[in-house]
């Protein structure tokens, strides 16, 4: 038995290399320079996982995902670093630490990204390696937000990547979305939430609820789709169903993503399919979840919450790749409306690019709305063919 658990374990890690190689041999090596921080500089072609970099900023509690076409430079700021003692605790389950006398270095960094038009986005880097390639060797390195050595080691003994700078030029560019909102008298601006439908990240406005107004900054390039909440309705409109051999799916297509969903264990009671646009390699879907009960919090009666959902089919099954909350409520049930969903093409479809680095919306949203969705493709009647009467002539009668 343990021959045969050696055996598989061989057999992943080899398919898992096979794997990687296969994606590295097949990804787009860029030209670059890398400097680490014990003065070594590598150019070479830089090639990395996903073709995809994530940045979170605490500050604004926002989650970047930048594209390394994008990208001038990318540099690390130390933001912490010092020796720290390592402690034990004293027994399971008590709060007695015990300090052991043994120091081991902490450093933490702050990643900084650099867009071809000169604008910058920074943060903490979501742990990432990067492969780069040369002549005569191939070298991986690791861009991360905390880097922690052995026990007896020095600062100097953590090499990190100083600088990264991507050669050539390139269309790269971060904007804003910003705009002007009329709504159905009565309503009250809750949020307004830009979804980028490619790299699959949300951006929240600033909002003014007197006047209507918002702003989005700091969007990288791409396409968005806005999301606007009241206190009454969410408006919206999923740019993917312009998309070819994309489209509003229709009752029988929702309803079976409805079925998957209901199979689903969740923290939820029950999760409804409002709203979806797309097709088997990518869709977006708008949730309405409702909990009853069944929580520690007091006079809690009701959670209520929507979120859209990207997903996508590869096989029989349907898969979420991203979840993006859209709004929440909670408290007694009386006091939670249900949301009216409203369709508003104008909220969709817009993009992000260095020819256009600032979008401008101003909207007047109405309450009318196409059917969500869609009716179920008709089938043609079979009709019977039509019989000949023959009109008979006088000397027939």
């Amino acid at each position: 038995m343990e021959l045969m658990n050696t055996r598989r374990t061989w057999w992943v890690l080899a398919l898992g290399v096979l794997v990687a190689c296969r994606a590295a041999a097949g990804a787009e090596w860029r030209p670059a320079v890398v400097r680490l921080s014990d003065g070594t500089t590598v150019t070479g072609s830089l090639y990395i996982p996903n073709d995809s970099i994530q940045i979170y900023d605490a500050a604004r509690r926002r989650r970047y995902t930048l594209r390394p076409a994008e990208l001038k430079r990318l540099e690390t700021i130390i933001e912490r670093q010092g020796l720290e003692e390592r402690w034990l605790f004293r027994q399971s389950g008590l709060d007695d630490k015990v300090r052991t006398g043994r120091y081991y270095p902490v450093r933490e960094y702050r990643t900084r990204a650099t867009f071809h038009d000169g604008r910058q986005v920074s943060g903490h880097v979501i742990a990432k390696t990067v492969h780069v390639r040369t002549e005569d060797r191939r070298l991986r390195y690791i861009l991360r937000h905390k880097h922690e050595g052995d026990v007896g080691q020095h600062l100097g003994d953590l090499v990190y990547v100083r600088s990264i700078d991507f050669l050539g030029e390139g269309a790269g560019a971060s904007g804003s979305i910003e705009g002007a909102l009329t709504l159905p008298a009565g309503e009250t601006l809750r949020r307004v939430v830009a979804i980028n439908r490619e790299k699959l990240f949300s951006a929240e406005a600033a909002v003014n609820p007197a006047s209507g107004r918002f702003r989005v900054e700091n969007c990288t390039e791409g396409e968005y789709d806005l999301a606007v909440v009241t206190d009454r309705a969410i408006y919206l409109h999923f740019g993917r169903e312009a998309d070819e051999d994309a489209g509003r799916l229709n009752a029988e297509q929702v309803a079976e993503i409805q079925e998957w969903v209901d199979r689903l264990r969740d923290f939820f009671h029950s999760q409804t399919v409002l709203y979806a646009a797309g097709n088997p390699e990518r869709a977006f879907a708008l949730v309405r979840q409702e909990r009853r009960g069944g929580t520690t919090l007091p006079g809690l009666e009701l959670l209520h919450r929507y979120e859209v959902w990207a997903m996508h089919q590869p096989e029989e099954e349907w898969q979420i790749e991203k979840r993006f909350v859209l709004w929440r409520d909670a408290g007694r049930e009386q006091s939670i409306r249900r949301l009216e969903v409203v369709l508003s093409p104008e909220l969709s479809g817009h993009s992000v690019c260095a020819d256009n680095e600032t979008v401008a919306l101003e909207a007047r949203l109405r309450r009318a709305s196409e059917p969500l969705i869609a009716p179920p493709p008709e089938e043609e009647a079979a009709t019977p063919p039509r019989r000949e009467e023959t009109v008979p002539t006088p000397d027939e009668e």
